[in-house]
């Protein structure tokens, strides 16, 4: 949430420029890796369906989103951090502070850190509840982790529709 974070005038008196640029770059990482196991996780099952004859349905599937969105979510924090810490080592404070603000000016990216924790929060409050519930058939914490990675994907694209339908999201 790099726009709770003060949005100065000027690109050299940005504040807490560090926190808002790992944070940012940490979000986007892990929403990529929660959005790629949107792919990895049917394509796992259908290869497990012609190897084992495992089915393919819904009751298979799930589970197996929900494990690979939370490894994703957990994989793509790590490389958030990792690849900050490669590209911006050794930078001046006025680099950090000049991407981080051109990075809060950016309305677009601030619209997208909102629907990527929006659809993280209502994703994992379904996952908690499905797990619970006894309809996730996983732990508590893949239940939560997964649901906020698919609800991550979710809230981006349900933030490009609306776009591409002419209408800003609210």
């Amino acid at each position: 949430m790099t726009s709770l974070f003060p949005h100065a005038a000027y690109a050299e008196d940005q504040v807490s420029s560090h926190a808002i640029l790992y944070l940012h770059v940490t979000r986007a990482a892990a929403m990529m890796g929660s959005f790629i196991s949107l792919i990895t996780a049917p394509t796992s099952l259908l290869a497990s369906r012609y190897r084992h004859k495992t089915p393919f349905t819904f009751t298979t599937l799930v589970p197996r989103l929900f494990t690979h969105s939370a490894r994703g979510i957990v994989l793509g924090s790590v490389a958030g951090v990792l690849m900050t810490y490669g590209r911006m080592r050794g930078k001046e404070e006025i680099e950090w502070q000049d991407r981080t603000w051109r990075l809060l000016e950016n309305k677009g990216e601030v619209a997208t850190d909102w629907w990527v924790f929006d659809g993280a929060a209502a994703g994992a409050v379904v996952g908690a509840l499905g797990v619970r519930r006894g309809r996730i058939p996983v732990g508590l914490s893949t239940g939560v982790l997964g649901g906020a990675g698919i609800g991550s994907s979710a809230g981006v694209a349900y933030m490009i529709s609306s776009y591409a339908r002419g209408r800003k999201p609210a």
